[in-house]
């Protein structure tokens, strides 16, 4: 072989500086691959793989498919802004199940093609965007999106699953038996038999009870009830001076001295005639027959130069309030004015306000809003004059001192003990009823009716009968009850919405109805509804409820992850 061959051979077979460094990166490539954990060899061979991880699998009806990833994570993101957006939530965790469950949903959207148009979304948005722009954005990005594109498009996107989910719901619709149990439940029948404990029954027991002053005292301090108090204290009072002007006032020649009519625009008497209309100018014996069908509140037409006059006499007052401030000799300022001044230095209860002579009205009760000493900045307008008032001195509506209500607060006293010897007879009577010889004390005692009957008769109580009646009001059928039943009617409702938890022979109580007494009820018997006297409105509501009911249970179960591991085969992977 020539020199030069060899010099040839050898320069082919040199290695280059790439494929020296290539050659170390496969060493140590194959150096770690007997080094690494498991999970990271897991990790390197889905990436050699070139495919993404899989979080779940499910048959679509288009044939099996697989949530990667990518499409778990965008279901999260788009779960939990679709619910902080749309205050609607479908799953009420974060757990991987539920999300899978959510990207179950967002694939069945596109397979069933589901897509939002631009009316609807526009009808959804309108009153967010209709606050303005600067508004509008600002929601967006509380959301963490920089653009409305991206907002709306995330609320298609809610929109979207919302829509899978009714689709989906078709079939939580209640069947019609569904709807008769529901109807049956709501009126099953009741049997219902009371006895009342009376807290006037105890008015000499009562009055007979000795008692401590520090019993006084604590009841006078925490006992009272609110009507009592209201019956105790003394009436909010105000003494006070008034600066008034008046028709007469207005035609005098010292006030057109200084105050010059001028005549007012359309817009500014509509303006006050709307604003005084429900004080002024409401329509005298309404209800009478030559004002039937009339409006309660006279036109512009009928009241003439009226209004005029009235908003003539309001800017007179508004211009002589101006520099009454700071007079310091307020009445002969309003007779230098022409004006009429009174003082009335006695305390004028709120009641006694509105029967004062010649200014006596309900806008006098703005007098307690005012500050002691000061004119009140806005007059007063009443059908026959306006007034500019200043309170003098404003007591509260106080509790007077125990002393000067001692008696008072024992009568009191006296009739809340009434309503507490009451209350302990009727347990006592619950008490002392018989028992059964399995009967665990704190358990309700159960009885038979002629126990019952038997019981109230020696303690010279009678047992009142409620019969048979629907747990739940049936206008149609419910025996008339007079207006003074209330506890009849207390006990219907208690009784009705308990009776799922009640047996048969219970006693149930004692049921506080205030001033109508201490009941003890027993539930002889219930019965089933009958089914051949459906009215439709209680049928319509019947299935409102089984609706609703339905409806929920799909929430709960039908669009679960094991919902629709059963309609659509979905199972998680081992993908983390």
């Amino acid at each position: 072989m020539r020199s030069d061959d060899l010099k040839e051979e050898v320069h082919v077979n040199q290695m280059s500086r790439g494929k020296r460094l290539a050659l170390i990166a496969v060493a140590v490539f194959c150096l770690l691959i007997f080094t690494v954990t498991g999970p990271m060899a897991d990790v390197l061979t889905r990436a050699f793989a070139g495919k993404p991880p899989v979080y779940g699998t499910l048959e679509l009806p288009s044939g099996p498919a697989e949530i990667t990833a990518e499409e778990y994570q965008r279901a999260a993101r788009q779960k939990e802004r679709g619910e902080r957006m749309m205050q609607q939530v479908f799953y009420t965790d974060n757990s991987r199940e539920s999300i899978l469950a959510y990207a179950t949903l967002m694939k069945l959207a596109d397979e069933l093609k589901i897509e939002v148009g631009p009316e609807q979304l526009r009808s959804l948005l309108g009153a967010f965007a209709a606050q303005g722009e600067q508004a509008y954005m600002n929601f967006y990005k509380s959301f963490g999106l920089r653009t409305a594109q991206q907002f709306e498009s995330e609320v298609k996107n809610f929109l979207r699953i919302s829509a899978v989910v009714d689709l989906l719901s078709v079939s939580a619709a209640p069947r019609e038996q569904d709807i008769m149990d529901e109807w049956a439940s709501m009126f099953e029948e009741m049997n219902v038999e009371y006895v009342v404990f009376h807290p006037n029954q105890f008015i000499e027991e009562a009055a007979n009870i000795a008692y401590e002053e520090q019993e006084i005292n604590d009841f006078y301090d925490e006992g009272l009830t609110p009507i009592q108090r209201s019956e105790l204290e003394v009436e909010q009072a105000v003494s006070f001076d008034v600066i008034s002007v008046d028709s007469e006032s207005m035609n005098s020649e010292l006030l057109q001295s200084w105050f010059t009519a001028e005549e007012p625009s359309e817009e500014a008497l509509d303006g006050f005639y709307a604003s005084n209309k429900y004080l002024l100018y409401m329509r005298e014996d309404l209800g009478k027959d030559d004002n039937d069908g009339l409006e309660p509140i006279l036109t512009r037409e009928e009241l003439g130069g009226r209004v005029r006059n009235d908003y003539h006499m309001h800017q007179a007052v508004t211009q002589l309030a101006f520099d009454l401030a700071s007079s310091e000799d307020p009445e002969a300022y309003a007779l230098e004015k022409g004006a009429k001044y009174s003082k009335y230095e006695d305390m004028i209860t709120l009641s006694e306000l509105n029967d004062l002579p010649e200014i006596g009205g309900v806008q006098l009760r703005r007098l307690f809003q005012g500050d002691e000493g000061s004119w009140m900045q806005t007059p007063i307008q009443m059908t026959d004059r306006v007034l500019l008032m200043r309170p003098l001195e404003k007591r509260d509506r106080v509790l007077p001192a125990l002393e000067e209500i001692r008696d008072d607060v024992v009568d009191f006293w006296r009739e809340s003990q009434q309503a507490t010897l009451a209350m302990e007879a009727a347990e006592s009577f619950i008490a002392n009823l018989p028992k059964s010889s399995d009967y665990v004390e704190g358990d309700p005692v159960s009885v038979a009716s002629e126990a019952f009957q038997t019981a109230a008769s020696s303690a010279n109580l009678a047992v009142e009968q409620m019969g048979w009646v629907a747990r739940t009001v049936r206008i149609a059928v419910d025996p008339f009850w007079p207006s003074e039943a209330d506890v009849l009617r207390g006990l219907r409702s208690q009784i009705g919405v308990q009776l799922d938890d009640l047996v048969d022979g219970q006693v149930i109580g004692p049921n506080d109805f205030a001033d109508n007494g201490i009941a003890v009820a027993h539930l002889i018997s219930r019965r089933d509804a009958n089914r051949d006297s459906v009215y439709p409105a209680e049928y319509n509501r019947a299935k409102l409820i089984a609706t609703q009911k339905a409806y929920s249970a799909f929430q709960t179960d039908g669009i679960s992850y094991e919902g629709l591991a059963n309609l659509y085969q979905l199972r998680k992977t081992e993908a983390e």
